[in-house]
């Protein structure tokens, strides 16, 4: 491979990944204004499962880029998610 066409590459892996991390910023949000309706509405079980939700988006997030992301945590104290 080239120089040229290495270069190339990584510039594509690193467009990828900006636009995965994207995706995954405009997901938790529209999570957490889900789960904010939920919470509204006093849907108990749809707010808890949208907070199931976003811990792992956030899980994913951090893996990603070890950002400090405290704007999107749940307040999830009494549940305990382990991995698989």
């Amino acid at each position: 491979m080239s120089v040229i066409g290495s270069g190339m590459r990584k510039q594509a892996l690193a467009a990828a990944a900006t636009d995965d991390l994207d995706e995954l910023v405009a997901l938790a949000r529209m999570i957490t204004y889900a789960r904010a309706l939920a919470e509204d509405l006093k849907i108990e079980l749809g707010a808890q499962s949208l907070d199931l939700a976003l811990t792992a988006v956030t899980r994913e997030l951090r893996r990603a880029t070890d950002a400090d992301l405290a704007g999107l945590e749940p307040l999830l104290a009494d549940v305990n998610i382990e991995l698989h």
